[in-house]
């Protein structure tokens, strides 16, 4: 036995890893016990994903995003709140500007969930969305009604 077997480093089998991977750039193996860890989206999942995506910033983050400053430089400008004495309304509005755009994001979230859940049956994504409304969403019992 000599001490050059010790010190020599293992090859990580990276056979679960996608084919475009190599060996030499196989990332430390980390106890990740997450089920969608090496999940690759199907086109259709990727689609409604991107669709969600725009559909989201320019129906409700831009707009959100634009009232919430402009309704904020104008509080500033009339001084319903008071200026900065060094960068005047802009941190104010760009703050504004932030706080809009992450309700916007958030507020389309039910619209993107339903987009989700009507993928294809063949859609591991969709299966797991529909999973996860039936949970939270039991339907009624039309004896209870």
């Amino acid at each position: 036995m000599s001490g050059s077997n010790k010190n020599e480093k293992k090859e990580e089998d990276c056979s679960c890893y996608a084919e475009s991977r190599t060996k030499k750039t196989c990332p430390p193996v980390r106890n990740v016990t997450h089920p969608l860890r090496y999940y690759e989206f199907s086109p259709d999942e990727l689609k409604a994903l991107e669709e969600c995506d725009k559909e989201s910033f320019y129906q409700r983050c831009l707009p959100f995003s634009t009232l919430f400053a402009t309704v904020t430089y104008a509080a500033v400008k009339y001084e319903f709140l008071s200026r900065n004495p060094h960068f005047g309304a802009v941190p104010k509005v760009l703050v504004a500007a932030f706080v809009g755009h992450i309700y916007g994001r958030l507020s389309y979230m039910s619209k993107c969930e339903a987009k989700l859940r009507n993928l294809p049956t063949n859609s591991h994504l969709g299966n797991v969305m529909r999973k996860y409304h039936l949970e939270n969403n039991p339907p009624l019992d039309p004896k209870k009604r």
